[in-house]
């Protein structure tokens, strides 16, 4: 049985929480959600799909994460003995939110997924919202316990002490650079960039511009890839969130000092030829073998350990380093943060438990292993990330390091609105002057302060 109360999820919430508020005149026509005259009392079928049905899990993965995970539920489907299949579905996301119009429809109109895959950091406010299902006693009665995962991990997948998702992988950020282009280029290959007066020297070393003087060859962008603004602010040693008060702080003043060096490296670069290189890579252009770096047009970018998955497949022949991102005064380490994803069930399900038995294999230690293995990622499942593999490989082993110095984003029932405000202030209002670094910010703290309060976070 599934502990919470019964709730009818709100189409029009679920807009305005994720962002979607737009869109709402697409989905005027959904029907509201059907009531399960089997459901138990937290909403949910207690009766288990009958054998031989299929169950669906939604993602946007592409690439080598799909093929994986794809691997782990055929696997899964071998071993069970439900006579359950759980089939991978791809749905892609809507471009700069957390979220997806496809699966927001299903859940509104009572025919949601068994299992959807969800940026972690989100899972507060699916949770608050009352979108994901709490998974709280069927994790119990099935051995599944907090002390399986890293700690951030299994906080940022519960809200109020109660659990609405299991951890998958998770991530940290680092600088990778291309030593052959840098050779070419006259730079030391095994002198990275250690400070941020250097970044911005190899940057301007390494740019090449055709006669036109377009870009052709982008040294460094500070706002493409991992290069973002979680990234920036911890290198100046900022936070975005009170310890105490629980409330957002992207106002920082090392947080502004960090945005204020952004939008000075932006106008070194020219916020024309930035915005050049972010437009051709809208959407997934420029996923994984189309990245700017695997293509040679970027010869340093900040990214994370998934890439030396890439780096195997796409470029095998080609030299890459990876250090920790440059700060200020020196190597900063802890710029990293770690983010990473998880699987949930989302509200509505009717097979709850069968649901979680696919949940629990794909988010265990078999399903991880195998996951982070063929990905490069890191397991959020603590044994699964012992396994000597994951220091294999010299780039991976950087990433391994970085874990314990790497910060996560607030884990907060606004979560998409902190990160759509950020996007926004990041990536157009700062660069392009129509706001200052500190008002910005600000703003960004005003409204996301004052939606916590209303949904009574700081109580």
């Amino acid at each position: 049985m599934i502990s919470g109360k019964s709730s009818r999820f709100s189409r029009r919430q679920f807009l305005q929480y994720t962002g979607l508020a737009a869109s709402a005149a697409l989905l005027a026509a959904c029907p509201a959600p059907a009531q399960n005259p089997a459901a138990s009392s937290s909403g949910q079928s207690s009766q288990p799909a009958a054998a031989g049905k299929e169950l669906e899990a939604w993602s946007q993965m592409t690439g080598i994460a799909q093929d994986s995970t794809k691997q782990i539920l055929d696997n899964y489907n071998k071993q069970n003995k439900k006579g359950i299949t759980i089939k991978f579905v791809y749905i892609p996301v809507t471009q700069g939110s957390q979220s997806d119009e496809k699966l927001l429809t299903a859940v509104a109109g009572g025919t949601p997924p068994a299992l959807h895959y969800a940026d972690r950091f989100t899972v507060p406010q699916f949770a608050q919202q009352g979108f994901f299902t709490d998974i709280t006693d069927a994790a119990q009665a099935a051995g599944v316990k907090g002390g399986d995962y890293y700690p951030f991990a299994w906080d940022e997948a519960s809200y109020k002490g109660k659990i609405y998702a299991l951890p998958f992988d998770t991530d940290t950020r680092a600088l990778w650079y291309n030593k052959d282009t840098m050779k070419e280029a006259g730079l030391d290959p095994e002198k990275p960039p250690t400070n941020l007066d250097e970044l911005r020297q190899a940057t301007k070393t390494l740019t090449q511009k055709n006669s036109n003087g377009q870009v052709t060859r982008y040294g460094f962008n500070p706002l493409y890839d991992q290069a973002w603004s979680y990234t920036w602010g911890f290198a100046f040693k900022g936070e975005f969130q009170d310890p105490k008060t629980k409330k957002i702080t992207c106002a920082n003043p090392n947080n502004v000092k960090a945005m204020q060096f952004v939008k000075d490296f932006v106008d070194e670069i020219g916020v024309d030829e930035i915005d050049a290189m972010l437009s051709a890579c809208a959407g997934t252009a420029c996923n994984d073998q189309n990245d700017y770096f695997w293509t040679g047009q970027s010869a340093m970018t900040c990214s994370g350990d998934w890439k030396v998955a890439q780096a195997h497949k796409y470029k095998p022949n080609v030299n890459y380093g990876v250090v920790p991102m440059p700060g200020p005064d020196g190597p900063a380490p802890f710029a990293s943060w770690a983010g990473g994803w998880s699987w949930a069930i989302p509200k509505g399900n009717k097979d709850v438990a069968s649901a979680f038995d696919a949940l629990s294999y794909l988010c265990g230690f078999d399903g991880q292993l195998k996951y982070c293995k063929d990905t490069y990622h890191i397991p959020t499942n603590v044994k699964a990330s012992e396994d000597p593999f994951f220091r294999e490989d010299p780039l991976h082993a950087v990433f391994m390091d970085l874990l314990k110095v790497s910060h996560t984003r607030p884990p907060i029932p606004k979560g998409s609105m902190l990160w759509d405000l950020l996007f926004t202030a990041f990536r157009d209002e700062i660069p392009h002057g129509k706001k200052t670094p500190e008002q910005a910010l600000t703003d960004v703290d005003t409204k996301v302060n004052a939606e916590l309060e209303k949904v009574g976070f700081f109580s």
